[in-house]
């Protein structure tokens, strides 16, 4: 299994096509892009979150037990991954972050199911930092997986699945594998041409309780057909207002960058664009010069990074002065 750390760069052609359009679409309403349905980025109406999820079976006036599974979780898992399938299908510029950034918060549920406990920021460093050969822990090389399976075709899915089932035994790999079969099979039901980890990332979603011990149901035991469509509706949910987030910054992004004459600058842009985080030094070789989409150097990654955060538009991800992450 490789264990190369470096980041994926999800489709970069395609992705600076996105940004290039976005930033040549003329505006309308309240700033939003011409392409854009603005209404895919808006907050979902609060019926869909209106569910606690406690434990299925449990008394609630809000909800209706329709054959066994909660009506009210199965309404809002319909509705939230039918604004998810939107969303896919329309292309935003800012869709490889968002799937990475899913990837990376599945890779959290994943470093807690391995007994890892890595969080966002290890489980980042570990990906920027680790050279080639090196070994990531098996933290880091579930989330390289993740990453790939977000990235990659669903036909491909099974095999990223059998590299992840070699990270090692036990019962929460197995956890682990059994959740990511329920995200293929609800992407290849949906149509969606890559999965997203959906289900892994709300396995431990504080809004979603186990039994009456509080323990959580695994996939297949008594029990989880009561509360699959409560883990379907909080993962949606949680995308889906991941991507409202992503929307406006990407937005911001895309204005601030239009001001700044920097050579390659479309190429970085659409790097930013497609990934969870970037590492300035990365932007200008590697993967990014191997797919002509890489910035002319360093330094040029650099300042370009550093201009776009200091306007506001890119977050800071690491405290460290000397090696930076940048993302939206």
């Amino acid at each position: 299994m490789d264990s190369s750390a470096q980041p994926l760069s999800p489709e970069p052609e395609r992705a600076v096509a996105r940004a290039s359009g976005a930033r040549r679409k003329p505006r309308q309403g309240k700033g939003r892009d011409a392409g854009d349905n603005a209404l895919m980025f808006q907050p979902l109406p609060r019926w869909v979150n209106a569910g606690d999820h406690r434990v299925a079976g449990s008394s609630s006036r809000s909800k209706t037990a329709v054959g066994g599974i909660t009506g009210h979780d199965a309404i809002s898992a319909g509705a939230a991954l039918f604004a998810l399938d939107q969303i896919i299908r329309a292309e935003p510029p800012f869709l490889g972050a968002w799937r990475m950034r899913i990837a990376l918060q599945a890779a959290v549920s994943a470093s807690r199911l391995l007994r890892a406990r890595a969080d966002e920021a290890e489980l980042r460093d570990t990906l920027h930092l680790t050279r080639d050969g090196d070994e990531p822990g098996p933290a880091g090389r579930a989330h390289l997986l993740l990453r790939r399976l977000a990235h990659n075709p669903v036909r491909l899915a099974l095999a990223q699945l059998e590299a992840l089932g070699a990270l090692s035994k036990g019962d929460g790999v197995a956890e682990l594998l059994a959740l990511l079969r329920e995200d293929i099979a609800l992407a290849e039901w949906l149509g969606w041409h890559r999965p997203l980890p959906l289900h892994l990332m709300a396995a431990y979603d504080p809004a979603i309780r186990g039994d009456a011990e509080g323990r959580r149901i695994r996939v297949g035991a008594p029990g989880w057909e009561q509360i699959r469509h409560a883990v379907a509706a909080r993962a949606a949910i949680a995308a889906h207002q991941m991507a409202v987030t992503l929307a406006g910054r990407a937005e911001k992004l895309i204005a601030a960058a239009e001001t700044l004459r920097t050579r390659d600058g479309e190429a970085g842009l659409a790097l930013i664009l497609g990934d969870d985080c970037v590492a300035p030094w990365r932007m200008a070789g590697g993967e990014a010069r191997a797919a002509s989409t890489g910035m002319g150097s360093d330094r040029a990654a650099r300042r370009f990074c550093e201009s776009l955060h200091a306007k506001g538009a890119l977050r800071l991800l690491t405290p460290r002065p000397t090696f930076r992450l940048y993302g939206l």
